[in-house]
C-alpha cells in the first residue's frame, strides 16, 4: 500500500510507533497499537480524499490523546 504523503507525514510527526494493516475492504492505521482510522482500498477518488481528511484528523486527535 502506498500511503498518501500527507498521512505519512502526519504519522511521522507524532513521534509514536505506527503501522498499517491490510483488512478485507480497508487498510487499518494504528498508532501505538490503537486504531487511528481506516482507509479504503482502491484508486484515489473523490471519496478517498474525504477518507484521507478524516484519517488525518483522527491521527492528530489520537496522538494528542496519547501524549497528554
Amino acid at each position: 500500500m502506498k500511503l498518501d504523503p500527507k498521512v505519512k507525514q502526519a504519522l511521522n510527526a507524532t513521534g509514536l510507533p505506527w503501522e498499517v494493516e491490510t483488512g478485507s475492504k480497508h487498510y487499518k492505521v494504528r498508532l501505538s497499537g490503537r486504531l487511528a482510522g481506516v482507509y479504503p482500498h482502491g484508486k484515489k477518488t473523490e471519496g478517498s480524499q474525504h477518507a484521507n481528511a478524516n484519517l488525518l484528523a483522527n491521527i492528530k486527535r489520537l496522538a494528542r490523546e496519547l501524549t497528554t
